[in-house]
């Protein structure tokens, strides 16, 4: 898989001046391809792997947008034993409804389905901002340019759910420059977040903080259409007390995304 390498190599490559980024322009619809890779250590040693594969796809419905996966292949790995597929999550199956302006800012986010219904009542609302966080770089009110940082932060609450956590994303991202990629012209947008989660018990009377999860990750997106066409990530944290008593010291992911029909898509999968 490759992850942070691309990007850090075609800057390398070919970087030249750079100009801002002035908004995203939507088209009507499209659809990124995603990739991640989580594993487990103690120590140095592997414990565990889990992989997945998906679409991630968004059509315009008037002034929001039905976003939806599609082909999710889970799996995970332990030594020794034969691959096992995972169940689907409930936000793997069901459509949203999100809000995003020309900042990449999503706004709103709520389940396609019956509020009334049991399975809509557990979707989690900030599923698809945080999966969208990775994809595309929020952008600040005033045009960033070349080597400029901002902050972005994104705050989320899933609670009563059963899986629900309340929490923020503090992200820091940084207009790199310019890159060619087969001739065509991408900016570079690095970026580092820290994700601090809380869980409740017995309503909010204990409120318990969560290891932090720190990410870097780099997105880079075409000059002429204005859309993010690749997006890779990788980040970790210390096992929590009840996986340390298993052995495990360690969990590291990384992931990688690239606009379907894109320069990236073409290099990536030149057949």
């Amino acid at each position: 898989m490759v992850v942070i390498v691309l990007g850090a190599a075609a800057c390398r490559g070919g970087q030249r001046s750079a100009g801002g980024i002035s908004g995203y322009e939507w088209p009507d619809s499209f659809a990124f391809k995603i990739e991640f890779v989580s594993e487990s250590r103690a120590d140095t040693l592997v414990v565990a792997r889990y992989e997945e594969r998906k679409a991630l796809r968004l059509a315009r419905r008037d002034e929001r947008f039905l976003v939806w996966h599609d082909s999710v292949v889970k799996e995970s790995f332990l030594p020794g034993r034969e691959p096992r597929i995972e169940p689907f999550e409930l936000e793997d199956t069901l459509p949203y409804y999100v809000v995003m302006g020309r900042s990449g800012r999503v706004t709103r986010s709520e389940a396609g389905c019956d509020p009334v219904a049991a399975g809509c009542r557990n979707a989690l609302p900030s599923a698809l901002p945080l999966e969208l966080r990775r994809l595309v770089p929020v952008l600040p009110e005033r045009e960033p340019q070349r080597g400029e940082v901002w902050v972005d932060t994104l705050v989320f609450d899933d609670t009563p759910r059963s899986r629900g956590l309340r929490g923020s994303v503090v992200t820091a991202f940084r207009l790199v420059g310019d890159t060619v990629v087969a001739g065509d012209t991408l900016w570079v947008v690095a970026w580092r977040s820290v994700r601090r989660t809380f869980s409740s018990a017995g309503g909010f009377s204990v409120i318990t903080p969560n290891q932090p999860i720190e990410e870097v990750g780099v997105v880079l997106g075409d000059r002429r259409t204005g859309l993010p066409v690749f997006a890779s990530w990788a980040g970790g944290a210390a096992a929590p007390p009840g996986m340390r008593a298993l052995g495990v010291s360690s969990t590291g992911f990384r992931g990688r995304a690239y606009l379907v029909g894109s320069v990236i898509e073409r290099v990536l999968s030149p057949e």
